[in-house]
């Protein structure tokens, strides 16, 4: 019997090692991988235990617009090691389970190292041409990105001032933060993927020394598959330069820029935010608090790369709180803060928007102002439960479409509303009325069209807001009438205030 077993043990090793001499090949290539397909160990399927003591360093060489595929399985022990590096010398390990790593050009090298005769290795690898790739429409700088980026796809971020590109990445909702999931989007410093590759975004975009391309344009592949909840902004680099921080900033309903947000602490230090609100065209600043060295915020149409235009001004001395809340008619927008302490709201929502108060002070736009191709029509109707004296004034009014105008109207119960109507272009036309609801409408929907509406509001008991002198203007028609028999109460005063002001206004 015990001879039957040495026999027996005898010819299960003889079979366990011509498995591993002779279905196995674990010799170490002396010459880099160049192309094609392949595994290791060669023509195998699965994994293999390897040897005790064993020590391979399997080189590849990467032509520019190829990315090797690598695909690993492994069960290692903590002792025993698969590591691949990439052409700029960042290392991954693959000890365990199942992986994928992509390697991009010039090089990689997959090294594989035990102590143990337990570990088991196996990887594959795929030459992928990029060339096969779909090169999606180049972005230029200003152009907010969805980093929800398919596979086998690139884009381009390109400035079309010929400046460097300066990439910043927002994850919505997470002021601040970046997500880690970029870490599987590759960054190369060109046009497309024929350029150097420079790292992942995560690294890129983290960097402690401020990242941007050797020439106008930087471009994105995600090869591996899974998307983040973020966007990238590029910018020329010129147009950051003046400024100690750049900040972007991406949210679905409402954010705040909290106090001393990344600040280096020096005073009088001008930073600047973009602003993308992702669901929705119409933004609020619903609060603005400059604290004790706050100065002064500019409120900007679209990014730093563009030809911006300010709107909107606040200065600490102002009372910044009576011009709250401020609609922005955009999804897309820049502050630019001078002051280290400041802090902010925005929301795409503002149930107040609409509800007048005393001392309160504020602006309308069209939408065409912030946005390119965006239209010019809108409607805003302030209501109170109380009489109003409003002040408005239309600071601009461009009309380029026959059919379009500009429309005043002020109104309260037991009156008939009065309105000023203007179908040509104006500018500073400026009245003064009482009443309980202001309409402020511009009703057409040309992109060359445009008008901005500044206005007051105070309580019409004595403590009127300002008034202005209008400008004579034969481009508008005025309606009026009032209705008989009313009892005589202040409402019958504020009335009348309401007519006199608009004709007198005339």
């Amino acid at each position: 019997m015990s001879s039957q077993t040495n026999v027996l043990t005898f010819a299960l090793f003889l079979l366990f090692s011509a498995k591993y001499s002779k279905s196995v090949n674990f010799t170490c290539p002396q010459n880099p991988i160049v192309g094609g397909t392949g595994t290791f160990p060669p023509d195998s399927a699965a994994r293999f235990q390897f040897p005790i003591n064993y020590h391979c360093k399997i080189q590849f060489k990467i032509q520019d617009g190829f990315v090797v595929r690598l695909t690993f399985s492994s069960k290692a022990t903590a002792a025993d090691s698969i590591i691949v590096s990439n052409v700029l010398g960042s290392s991954y390990a693959y000890n365990q389970g199942s992986g994928t790593f992509f390697a991009p050009a010039t090089a990689a090298t997959v090294s594989i190292d035990t102590s143990t005769a337990t570990s088991e290795f196996w990887f594959s690898y795929d030459y992928q041409n990029l060339a096969l790739f779909e090169q999606n429409p180049t972005l230029p700088t200003g152009t907010p990105l969805n980093l929800n980026l398919q596979p086998t796809q690139t884009y381009t971020l390109e400035s079309p001032t010929n400046d460097n590109v300066v990439i910043n990445v927002a994850l919505v909702d997470q002021i601040g933060k970046t997500d880690i999931v970029i870490k599987l989007i590759y960054v190369y410093d060109g046009p497309n993927v024929n350029s150097r590759f420079v790292g992942n975004l995560y690294d890129y975009v983290n960097s402690p020394t401020l990242m941007k391309s050797s020439g106008n344009s930087t471009t994105l592949v995600n090869y591996y598959g899974p998307t983040s909840n973020s966007y990238a902004l590029a910018n020329d680099f010129k147009s950051l330069s003046s400024f100690e921080e750049y900040t972007f900033v991406a949210f679905s309903k409402n954010v705040t820029v909290p106090k001393n947000f990344k600040v280096k602490g020096i005073p009088f230090t001008s930073s600047a935010f973009t602003f993308l609100c992702t669901q929705s065209s119409m933004v609020y600043l619903t609060d603005l608090n400059f604290g004790a060295n706050g100065h002064k915020v500019d409120v900007q149409t679209l990014t730093p790369s563009d030809n911006q235009i300010t709107y909107l001004t606040y200065l600490a001395t102002d009372a910044v709180q009576n011009s709250m809340p401020q609609m922005i008619p955009a999804k897309l927008f820049s502050m630019v803060t001078l002051g280290p302490e400041l802090s902010l709201t925005l929301s795409s929502t503002a149930d107040n928007w609409l509800t007048p108060y005393n001392g309160r002070k504020g602006s309308i736009f069209s939408s065409s102002l912030w946005t390119p191709e965006a239209t010019s029509g809108y409607n805003h109707t302030f209501v109170s439960t109380n009489v109003m004296t409003f002040t408005f004034n239309i600071k601009k009014a461009i009309i380029h479409q026959a059919g379009e105008q500009m429309h005043v109207q002020v109104g309260l119960p037991g009156f008939k509303p009065s309105s000023l109507t203007f179908t040509n272009s104006v500018s500073d036309q400026s009245r003064l009325a009482n009443g309980t609801y202001l309409m402020i409408e511009y009703i057409g929907d040309s992109t060359s069209s445009s008008s901005i509406v500044t206005f007051e509001m105070a309580n019409a008991n004595g403590e009127q807001g300002t008034s202005y002198l209008p400008s004579k203007s034969t481009s508008s028609s005025i309606q009026s009438t009032t209705k008989s028999g009313l009892k005589n109460t202040f409402g019958i005063a504020s009335g009348i205030s309401l007519l006199i002001a608009l004709f007198l206004n005339c």
